[in-house]
């Protein structure tokens, strides 16, 4: 079964061409959306950049004609693997670059996903308002079987956690209301 995966996600596989046709990173009014993080370093690249190379790449020959997979995707801070702001407790110099990421994006918030929270979806937010929202439960039985929680982000910027058991306010899943994160 390992070939048939490696065969679909392999640069012009099934899933690869049906990856390709997802951004790494998209900005959706105030909020920016990324599987692990987006780093100032990715923001200076360029994110339609990255995206279009990444595309590109999936996609498979003949539009990237086998060159190597972008660098940028490929470091262990890409913004694929990237787990910077996922820690219970982000390091100061990470929420400084929370917010100069989200400051030159013209975002408040960014979601994450990739490493999961034990204690569901929840919130860090930075001295100056921005905030990354960590949405990785490890819901899959084949991670940890978290529970099963969604956000909604609405078109006014107001967020909730969606769980079986109805809407969370947001603000019931960041640090002032449920203190410090264990790390």
């Amino acid at each position: 079964y390992m070939k048939q995966r490696v065969q679909a996600f392999r640069p012009g596989g099934f899933e690869a061409k049906r990856l390709s046709k997802m951004p790494v990173a998209i900005v959706i009014g105030d909020t920016l959306l990324v599987h692990g993080g987006l780093r100032e370093k990715h923001v200076k690249y360029g994110v339609e950049r990255m995206n279009k190379e990444m595309a590109a790449w999936l996609a498979g020959p003949p539009k990237f004609r086998g060159a190597d997979k972008p660098e940028i995707i490929d470091e262990s801070d890409s913004p694929i693997w990237a787990r910077l702001y996922s820690t219970p407790t982000p390091k100061s110099s990470a929420e400084m670059e929370l917010e100069e990421v989200c400051k030159a994006l013209k975002v408040k918030r960014m979601v994450v996903g990739h490493t999961p929270q034990l204690r569901g979806i929840n919130a860090f937010v930075s001295e100056d308002n921005y905030e990354v929202w960590r949405t990785d439960t490890g819901m899959s039985s084949g991670m940890m079987s978290g529970p099963l929680e969604c956000l909604e982000v609405l078109r006014d910027g107001t967020t909730h956690v969606l769980t079986t058991d109805g809407v969370v306010p947001a603000a019931l899943r960041m640090p002032d209301v449920e203190g410090d994160f264990m790390d």
